[in-house]
């Protein structure tokens, strides 16, 4: 009786691997859609700018005068965390709880299964949309996300087990 293929690999949450899985997984390149939060937050500050003029309580006016700037800058900020979107997003991953931290994953017939301190994540073979492989590792699509496992210190065999997934 053969026993069913585990495997188990552990790694370091660490800034080399977070920028591994921005490069694999997220598409670079900065489409007009990307700003509509922006244009909104601009729009609402804006707008509340504007109305400050219809008011008689000069004290309501200048509350409010400082939420529209609020908005603007609001704006201004989120314009800026799309122009800078990959250090942005290593920024936060590395200011996380989970950064720095080791993980274990493993995978069986049941599914891929990474656990750290922090992070406690199974996924499912049964819930895996696609599995594409990449230079540098896989990238699997869920139903409504995309999670990223690195090649980097995995075995041969795990490999192998892997690509008979896709």
């Amino acid at each position: 009786m053969t026993q069913p293929a585990t495997f188990s690999h552990e790694f370091t949450l660490d800034k080399r691997y977070f920028a591994e899985t921005y490069d694999a997984s997220v598409d670079p390149k900065i489409k007009p859609k990307d700003f509509i939060k922006s244009a909104i937050f601009t729009l609402i500050g804006l707008g509340i700018l504007l109305s400050t003029n219809l008011g008689n309580n000069e004290l309501a006016n200048k509350n409010i005068y400082y939420l529209g700037y609020f908005f603007i800058g609001l704006s201004v900020v989120e314009a800026l965390s799309i122009k800078f979107k990959r250090t942005w997003w290593l920024w936060r991953q590395m200011m996380s709880k989970a950064a720095n931290n080791n993980a274990t994953l493993t995978l069986n017939e049941e599914g891929i299964h990474t656990r750290s301190a922090y992070v406690n994540q199974t996924i499912l073979w049964t819930d895996v949309y696609r599995i594409a492989e990449t230079d540098s590792g896989f990238l699997i699509t869920l139903a409504k996300t995309k999670s990223y496992l690195s090649k980097q210190g995995l075995p041969a065999d795990t490999l192998a087990f892997l690509r008979s997934k896709i």
